[in-house]
């Protein structure tokens, strides 16, 4: 199993290789950012899902993304700004099947027993793990369709966390302006203008 230092490096790099592209469903990144901005604080009621949703995404983002020498998913509300994110940038089939992939999650945890009536919340950190583990392989009892709910899901909480000041701050070095400013540089007519 993954060292908590390494599991959030591994999610950091597919992040930055699939997150974005996961967004895209979301809609134009300029709603995103403006939906970012606006995000709600930590006290705030839920915007699209129901609280105990809510707190089954806070938990999903807690073993996605935990606290080890900086704060984790849950400790900057990544959880919420899923919440505001879906609330305010996804279309209603993307909520539906956001919220069914929460349900099914929760329906396993039942079936499951060691959960009881309470579901996935109430399991033991070991029995949470082993589920996530088989919803990130699509294994029994979980199906490519909560695979890929579980993909979206360690999408939105790394976009999420990585946007966050903590994310972008401790987590990542933070530098406004990569390489330094140089404002003399030598222009001729070959030289070439960048793309960015």
């Amino acid at each position: 199993m993954l060292e908590n230092r390494d599991r959030r490096a591994a999610v950091l790099r597919i992040g930055a290789l699939f997150g974005l592209a996961g967004i895209g469903a979301l809609g134009d990144l300029g709603l995103v950012a403006d939906a970012l901005a606006a995000a709600p604080r930590k006290s705030a009621a839920p915007e699209l899902l129901t609280p105990a949703e809510l707190q089954l995404t806070g938990v999903l983002a807690d073993l996605v993304i935990p606290r080890t020498d900086t704060p984790g998913a849950l400790d900057v509300g990544a959880h919420r700004t899923v919440d505001h994110l879906l609330a305010v940038c996804a279309e209603a089939p993307a909520r539906a099947e956001f919220r069914a992939g929460l349900a099914r999650v929760d329906a396993v945890a039942r079936v499951g027993g060691s959960g009881g009536a309470k579901g996935f919340t109430a399991l033991p950190a070991a029995r949470q793990v082993a589920l996530l583990q088989a919803l990130d392989s699509g294994a029994a009892p979980f199906g490519p369709q909560d695979q890929a709910f579980f993909r979206q899901l360690k999408g939105y909480v790394a976009f999420a966390y990585y946007t966050s000041e903590a994310g972008a701050s401790q987590e990542l070095a933070y530098l406004p302006v990569p390489g330094g400013f140089k404002g003399d540089i030598p222009v001729t007519r070959a030289t070439h203008a960048w793309a960015i």
